[in-house]
């Protein structure tokens, strides 16, 4: 079983991105959300596993090894959004530099029959590529070196909505059948609480809480109540997390079916309710 595992690192970067006291304890399979207000603890993270920078205090394993074991050779644990370089002038000449050497990997022809899905053949032109088309085939190209951790970074960002989908589907078995560790990053609630079992939130460089989503099938939204009477307790008891409260006003952020909250809100004395899908700050506020 794949594993990562931090105890209380207190970690500099050699990007100038911190970490500080953080304690994870990962194990595959796991789809790992990080939610933070910038990149920092991205890049602080994927820095601390690549072994780039200088661990003060606390201790980081990937399989239950230490990362400075495999300093040299971090490929050998790790694949890396960030480090993947598409060369060559096609799809097939791009797979087969990005995972010859790569000792487990997926062959060649395995690794273009996961892109059939995506529309992309073996043939088609790196030139001729969208930007998305370019980083679902580095994301796929990722996936067929079978490391047990995978840094994605903001990939699934860069995707249209319709790839994203197949993409993530893709990401989730590969996490089951290679029972795999893989880490990414959104801007998005929606594209975190979709795709993630765990989203792990960050504020500034200290790890504030972890919240497991596996069993979520809704995605959290901010409701914002103008006038009085709401029953804040009894919201609160149902899922709901104050992020403002006046006189007349009260905005909160809800995690569970919005309908469940509804009744709620029947109150003669509210005059106005606006309900929108969460933010990432509006996640920090709450988590």
């Amino acid at each position: 079983m794949s594993s990562v595992v931090l105890n209380n690192v207190t970690f500099d970067a050699k990007s100038g991105d911190h970490l500080e006291d953080v304690s994870m304890e990962i194990l595959a399979p796991k789809v790992v959300a990080i939610c933070s207000e910038d990149d920092g603890p991205v890049l602080a993270l994927e820095q601390l596993l690549l072994s780039v920078g200088n661990i003060v205090e606390g201790s980081a394993q990937i399989n239950r090894q230490d990362t400075a074991n495999f300093k040299r050779h971090p490929e050998k644990y790790l694949a890396v959004y960030n480090m993947m370089q598409l060369k060559g002038k096609t799809v097939e000449k791009a797979i087969t530099h990005a995972i010859k050497k790569v000792e487990g990997a997926l062959d060649v022809k395995q690794t273009l029959q996961l892109l059939v899905s995506l529309g992309i053949k073996y043939d088609d032109r790196i030139s001729d590529m969208t930007v998305s088309q370019r980083e679902e085939l580095k994301i796929v190209a990722l996936l067929a070196m079978r490391r047990p951790v995978v840094l994605l970074a903001d990939a699934l960002d860069q995707l249209t909505d319709s790839s994203r989908e197949v993409i993530a589907g893709l990401i989730k078995d590969y996490a089951q059948k290679t029972d795999s560790v893989v880490f990414f990053s959104s801007r998005d609630i929606s594209t975190m609480m979709r795709y993630a079992n765990t989203i792990y939130y960050f504020s500034g460089n200290h790890l504030t809480s972890a919240r497991d989503i596996s069993m979520n099938d809704t995605i959290d939204c901010t409701v914002t109540i103008t006038g009085t009477g709401l029953p804040v307790d009894a919201a609160i008891n149902m899922g709901a997390h104050i992020l403002e409260e006046s006189e007349n006003r009260t905005r909160l952020l809800f995690a569970g079916n919005i309908q469940a909250l509804l009744p709620l809100l029947e109150q003669s004395t509210i005059t106005d309710v606006r309900i929108e899908d969460a933010t990432v700050d509006d996640e920090l506020m709450a988590y």
